[in-house]
């Protein structure tokens, strides 16, 4: 990552994932409705609280979806234009499949159609196939190789950063650590009181996790979503971690970030992932999203990703923004504050 920050630019159509323009709202979850809803089946609370929330707080429509009709796959690519919209179009089905656990094959099937249709190439289509068919090893692996951390570590070690990655990965995977991959994150804290740094430092000391470098500390390309909890204001539970990165993928113009999040919620919603590079995962469960207040928090991150002005993950050079005060880039970045969702 260099030094600027990249500002999204200007566009008739949003740039973040999940985000749509107001004349395609209705047709877009119309949509979705026909992929959720074969052979009469019904959404679930969870699913129809989202999508209810996504209309109203992040696309600004508030609207009854038990009074709309579904839209099929050919009314879809008739009524659907433009290649962003269709993509977020299929993100949003996809994820809301990923609500279900185990998700049936004939909503996995209907996904797949509607993406076909619509001529969207998303690597997360599948997913939801392959968990229908049980295929738990094959869709890990279509994730991973998906990720975006993938993604960010080809490119960085092509710039010279290798064998800090490798350093990194050894000491996450408690094989030796690496002083000084520590000392560059332990060193946060020298940055003044208020700044991101300082903050971010302290983030781990108040949640006792070991730095990137120590053994067991997370990897350095991982490590950079903690940025971006402390940016956002999200806690570390699995409510915090679902809406960390419904957050950066609302906001990130590189689709791979779309994948952290069906990651997530396959931790922490629909449970068929229980591990992450080897690691157990203590704190993955199902459900986390069932309830009404957390379904408002998801639409919520949504739309704070939505609004802000630079793509916060993989965007900035973090580092470089260290010492500055975190409300002002805050302000900077048009990190937006959270809702009233209680």
């Amino acid at each position: 990552m260099g030094q600027d920050v990249l500002v999204k630019q200007d566009s008739d159509t949003p740039r973040g994932s999940m985000t749509l323009p107001d004349g395609l709202v209705e047709p877009a979850v119309r949509a979705i409705l026909w992929t959720l809803q074969p052979d009469g089946q019904h959404l679930t609370p969870a699913q129809s609280h989202v999508l209810e929330a996504l209309c109203r707080r992040t696309f600004n429509r508030a609207m009854d979806i038990s009074n709309l009709s579904q839209l099929d796959p050919r009314g879809a690519a008739t009524e659907i234009r433009g290649r962003r919209p269709r993509l977020h179009v299929v993100q949003l089905a996809v994820a809301l499949e990923m609500f279900l656990h185990p998700i049936p094959k004939a909503i996995s099937q209907r996904v797949e159609t509607l993406a076909f249709a619509l001529d969207v190439a998303e690597p997360m289509v599948t997913v939801g196939r392959e968990m229908a068919e049980n295929h738990l090893s094959r869709m890990y692996l279509d994730i991973q190789r998906n990720s975006w951390y993938l993604r960010e570590t080809i490119e960085q070690s092509g710039q010279g950063r290798l064998a800090e990655l490798a350093r990194s990965k050894l000491a996450y995977a408690g094989i030796v650590g690496d002083s000084a991959i520590a000392h560059k994150w332990r060193s946060l804290g020298d940055n003044p009181d208020g700044s991101w740094g300082k903050a971010v430092h302290q983030f781990y000391v108040d949640h006792s996790f070991p730095f990137p470098g120590e053994k067991h500390g997370i990897y350095e390309l991982g490590a950079l979503h903690d940025w971006v909890h402390v940016l956002a204001g999200y806690g570390t539970e699995p409510e915090g971690e679902i809406d960390v990165f419904a957050f950066i993928a609302a906001g990130m113009e590189d689709p791979h970030g779309f994948t952290q999040f069906v990651m997530t919620l396959g931790l922490f919603q629909n449970y068929s992932i229980k591990h992450v590079s080897g690691k157990r995962i203590l704190t993955a469960r199902s459900d986390t999203v069932d309830d009404r207040a957390s379904s408002e928090r998801l639409a919520d991150a949504l739309r704070r990703g939505s609004q802000t002005t630079v793509d916060t993950m993989g965007g900035i050079d973090h580092f470089s923004l260290a010492a500055e005060n975190l409300d002002e880039l805050r302000m900077r970045f048009n990190i937006a504050p959270k809702s009233d969702v209680s």
